[in-house]
């Protein structure tokens, strides 16, 4: 009876943690004074652990936060984009790399980070042909 008692409670604390890791964070709890740079950590990290629900508040954390810095906007946009990709939201994302595009193509897009450029080019072009994003309840997602 211990054995079993023992892999019941190796099994409770194991979904805990793997529970707690896929916590979304409330933008308005996250610290005012948080910079870009960890914002981003974060939202990588969460990315890295498939949370992409966290991961969306953070970059979008710093979009809200930060959208003035072109550089900043740029990246974060760039992030939920190929969040999309990942998930086969194709029309979310075909609309969000395409801003990214043309953000380089209007007066001030030489000062972008070049690399995102090449990314969103890259993702764009990883949208199959005709591809329609499927009806979703949780677009976000």
């Amino acid at each position: 009876m211990k054995r079993y008692s023992a892999r019941a409670a190796v099994l409770v604390c194991c979904a805990l943690i793997l529970s707690s890791c896929m916590t979304v964070p409330d933008p308005s709890e996250i610290p005012a004074d948080s910079t870009v740079v960890e914002l981003s950590q974060k939202g990588q990290s969460a990315l890295d652990a498939n949370n992409y629900k966290a991961a969306e508040v953070y970059y979008q954390t710093i979009i809200d936060r930060y959208g003035t810095d072109a550089s900043a906007r740029i990246s974060a946009e760039f992030e939920i984009a190929h969040m999309r990709i990942k998930k086969e939201k194709w029309d979310d994302a075909r609309i969000r790399l395409e801003a990214i595009i043309s953000a380089y193509e209007t007066t001030g897009g030489t000062a972008l980070p070049p690399e995102y450029l090449v990314l969103a080019r890259n993702d764009l072009a990883r949208i199959p042909e005709g591809k329609q994003t499927a009806p979703d309840a949780n677009p976000t997602e």
